[in-house]
């Protein structure tokens, strides 16, 4: 009944058609292993790079830009949308993260010998 209610009140933001196809095209490119993502923490720009397949995706207060060699498109959505897309983008770089740091302190007993070991024979 809340829910209804709520829905009622403040229904949820519908995507445009386009907005629709952005959304897939960021989702796909953010699925591309060889896609690097990064942020401007201050400024809340977002960049999606693929140089492999030559796509540069920028999302910021103002819209969103995708550009190649070819061409350069600019989408003015309202702000529900740009939300709908930071977030899928922030959801891609934590597990790209949290898949990093596996990779990284996997062997945390054994790096921490190595230095130890390390320091010991260069003193």
């Amino acid at each position: 009944m809340i829910q209804w209610l709520h829905d009622k009140l403040i229904p949820k933001y519908k995507l445009s058609k386009s907005e629709e196809i952005i959304f897939g095209i960021i989702k796909n490119l953010l699925e591309q292993e060889d896609t690097d993502v990064k942020m401007a923490p201050i400024s809340s720009r977002y960049y999606i790079v693929n140089k492999r397949l030559e796509y540069w995706i920028r999302v910021n207060e103002h819209g969103i830009s995708i550009t190649n060699h070819k061409f350069s498109y600019t989408n003015v959505s309202a702000i529900q949308f740009r939300d709908m897309v930071v977030k899928l983008i922030e959801s891609a770089m934590e597990a790209n993260r949290t898949e990093f740091e596996k990779t990284v302190f996997k062997n945390e007993i054994e790096l921490l010998e190595t230095i130890a070991k390390s320091i010991k024979q260069n003193t």
